[in-house]
């Protein structure tokens, strides 16, 4: 038995499995809201030896699929949000892919070498505030997820963040693909429940769809944001509100920089 690290109420043991191939792992889940954690997780450091596993075949799909949805909740139900940051981005291809939508975003990721974003490094340990703020594939990764939640809460009112949602009837590891057992990185698996208390805590408003969720301070109409989450038929938005792309002004910033750093080392 456990404290939940999302509400503090009790977790029972709830199942074990073997991670990485050979630990043997507890997993624990909450009484009241459902998350599923783990025991404390001694062996990330071993986890994080590649920061992203190379069984995640579907890293470039998903930042398609999510920088579409994204285009399309800033320009229609968030217009005002001007500066932007992708939080956890990986090697900085959401946040390059955004960019090249003509959002203003800047990505952080201390885990993982940017590579598609160099320039664009976002400074989170200042007192500079973003308007929205992007988590895809973060939440299961959260050691001290308040830890993460309260800088959350600290750099933007509005959060877009991915993760997979529990069943109601939530599968035991090895009968769920998300668990992510041969990566060892998914330490924290959130019910939709868990989500409604972060909502509740952190004074947002929920709006979920499959796996994307938006926590945000305005309180919208969850029809049309659902709508604006689905690809298959929010397509015809794609023309509305378009941006123009910042590919030439990266370019001549990148261009700038390289000089720079030429006449610096020239010296």
């Amino acid at each position: 038995m456990s404290d939940c690290l999302l509400c503090n109420a009790w977790s029972d043991h709830f199942a074990t499995a073997t991670i990485l191939s050979k630990y043997d792992v507890d997993y624990f889940r909450c009484r009241d809201c459902g998350f599923i954690q783990t025991e404390a997780p001694y062996w990330l450091d071993e986890a994080y030896d590649q920061a992203i596993v190379s069984t995640d075949v579907g890293l470039i799909s998903r930042n398609e699929r999510f920088a579409k949805t994204t285009d399309r909740l800033l320009r229609i139900v968030l217009p005002g949000a001007k500066r932007c940051l992708d939080y956890g981005g990986g090697y900085g291809m959401f946040t390059r892919m955004m960019r090249d939508r003509g959002h203003r975003f800047e990505h952080h990721d201390p885990y993982c070498q940017n590579l598609f974003a160099a320039g664009f490094n976002a400074n989170v340990d200042s007192d500079v505030r973003f308007d929205f703020l992007t988590a895809f594939e973060v939440m299961e990764h959260l050691e001290n997820p308040h830890q993460e939640l309260q800088t959350f809460d600290c750099l933007a009112d509005n959060w877009l963040v991915s993760t997979e949602l529990l069943p109601d009837h939530p599968p035991l590891p090895n009968d769920w693909w998300y668990y992510v057992l041969d990566g060892g990185q998914h330490i924290s698996l959130w019910s939709k429940r868990a989500l409604q208390i972060v909502a509740k805590m952190y004074d947002r408003h929920l709006i979920s769809y499959r796996g994307l969720h938006l926590l945000t301070r305005e309180k919208m109409r969850p029809t049309v944001v659902r709508y604006l989450m689905r690809n298959k038929f929010a397509g015809i938005c794609d023309l509305i509100r378009r941006r123009k792309p910042l590919l030439g002004e990266d370019y001549r910033q990148a261009v700038a920089e390289t000089k720079a750093a030429a006449q610096t080392a020239s010296v």
